[in-house]
């Protein structure tokens, strides 16, 4: 191994590890007292020596680095305020993982064909979920890839399993993983050869795919198109229409399902779906609203196959906003609109409640968590309008419908912290180390907001939890105030999975 200091590393096989600035290299661990005439900086790159001889490369870098996690928003780019790089995951799970949304078509079995070091994760999933029954995988050895194809193990493993059932699911999911990619597996021939040994059983394209999850769209997102991607056109019915998307129930007092129900709607959401038979008859409906984002191209293709107008309609938290969708939705169903007295008692509603928040909040600040809602910025401008403080903003990127949020706050509070939620270095928060010594009491919008803030006064939920509309602003004050006043474990809370699905680890109702 020979070094260059100033310019970076070149091992004997000819790899090459670039320095970076105020970066040292050292083949022993030691650092030196000065590195090309300067003392050494930030952090350092050690080059152990296993046991066999070969080299590994570890990076240690110091908590003066923090300030790479956290920016002002005037200084922030968008949609990317961060750079990409190696993620960190936070111990909150409260979100649905492919799991869950694979398990949320009901009567679903779902089949994982990997290793079994992969099979760690979901298995433990199901198993909290107490759905171990509707879960299965055949797991891949070093052995097969070696004396076998995958197409072959995958086959006859999802073939075997499907035997062994006490009884024949109407739909299966069958995930792939990275394995079948690096070994160009024909996914197209495993398929087919599926549907032709058991035509009664839909077959159902699914990735665990870690390695592409940055390229293009995400694994969820991925999921989520091909599960609705086998509901067939069926009768329409122009007086029925499908609220889907997000992976929390609407409540009935939401505006989005009120004035639809009220005019003779029938108002379907995936959660109503009881069977299989429940699910594909989605496919009737005149009009299918998506309320989440990472659902969007899901639903405009389901849209375009069953013949269905729709809609985007994401959780908007501006008075404007919210009346051009209204608007928007009763135009496309047929219905009457609301007449111009009912939108104004709404909004004086929403600001009675939020005057009454900014009393209650009065002296503590506000951290929002992008997990919670898919427009955090737009309430961060939201609450600042009524006088309540915002310390910061736990996102990753932006989204386009929030860039009209994201401008107004960088004219209007230039010092509004974005914190980046999986960037390497916050893994040192949650921990002990606080990442606003300074901060007042601090009321956390959500599970990662509350674990790197490490506050007990935090509201527990994922994808807006069914706030939608004037009730959506409503429910809004009413959670954060509840939050100021009690106090929850959430290192006992936040690692539970799957906000909405059962847990095997029995939470008590103080802890909910």
């Amino acid at each position: 191994m020979r070094w260059n200091l100033t310019d970076r590393a070149v091992s004997d096989n000819g790899c090459c590890f670039r320095q970076e600035p105020d970066t040292i290299f050292s083949r022993t661990g030691r650092e030196p007292d000065i590195v090309s005439g300067r003392f050494a900086g930030r952090s350092r790159w050690l080059f152990p020596m296993t046991e066999e001889g070969s080299y590994m490369l570890e990076r240690i870098t110091s908590p003066e680095e923090g300030s790479r996690e956290r920016i002002r928003i005037v200084d922030a780019s968008f949609p990317l305020p961060f750079p990409r790089r190696l993620e960190y995951n936070a111990p909150a799970h409260g979100t649905w993982n492919i799991v869950h949304i694979g398990m949320a078509v009901p009567q679903s079995h779902s089949i994982y064909v990997c290793a079994d070091n992969c099979l760690r994760g979901v298995v433990m999933t199901a198993a909290e979920m107490g759905c171990s029954d509707r879960f299965s995988s055949v797991t891949i050895t070093e052995r097969d890839l070696q004396t076998d194809n995958l197409e072959t193990i995958t086959i006859e493993g999802v073939s075997e399993v499907i035997t062994r059932l006490p009884s024949r699911p109407p739909v299966v999911f069958v995930f792939l993983v990275c394995l079948h990619i690096f070994a160009g597996s024909d996914e197209d021939y495993i398929f087919r050869t599926l549907e032709q040994r058991w035509p009664e059983i839909r077959f159902v394209k699914a990735y665990m795919d870690c390695v592409r999850q940055k390229e293009g769209p995400s694994p969820d997102m991925k999921l989520r198109k091909a599960a609705f991607g086998i509901i067939e056109p069926g009768k329409t019915d122009h007086k029925r229409v499908n609220v889907l998307g997000s992976d929390v129930r609407f409540p009935g007092e939401c505006e989005l399902l009120q004035l639809l129900s009220s005019q003779g709607f029938t108002v379907r959401q995936l959660s109503d779906c009881e069977t299989f038979q429940d699910f594909m008859s989605l496919g009737n409906a005149s009009v299918n609203v998506c309320t989440y984002p990472n659902a969007y191209d899901a639903l405009q293709e389901m849209s375009g196959r069953t013949g269905a107008h729709f809609l985007y309609l994401s959780a908007a938290v501006s008075f404007e906003e919210i009346r051009a969708q209204i608007n928007e939705l009763m135009v496309t169903c047929g219905a009457a609109l609301p007449p111009e007295e009912w939108f104004l008692e709404k909004e004086q509603q929403c600001e009675e409640a939020l005057r009454h928040l900014a009393e209650c909040l009065d002296g503590c600040e506000v951290a929002i968590d992008y997990t919670a809602h898919s427009r955090p910025l737009g309430i961060a401008r939201l609450l600042l309008l009524h006088g309540i403080r915002v310390r910061c903003v736990f996102l990753d990127q932006i989204l386009e419908e929030e860039r009209e949020a994201f401008q107004w706050l960088q004219e209007h509070d230039p010092d509004l912290l974005l914190v980046s939620t999986i960037l390497p270095g916050m893994q040192r928060y949650g921990r002990g180390i606080e990442l606003f010594p300074d901060a007042v009491k601090v009321v956390a919008f959500g599970q990662k907001a509350a674990w790197y803030c490490q506050t007990p006064w935090f509201v527990n939920l994922i994808e807006g939890g069914g706030l939608w509309g004037y009730h959506g602003i409503l429910q809004l004050c009413s959670l954060l105030e509840d939050a100021c006043e009690t106090a929850k474990d959430y290192l006992k809370i936040i690692p539970r999975k799957g906000i909405g699905w059962p847990s095997m680890c029995h939470l008590s109702p103080s802890q909910q």
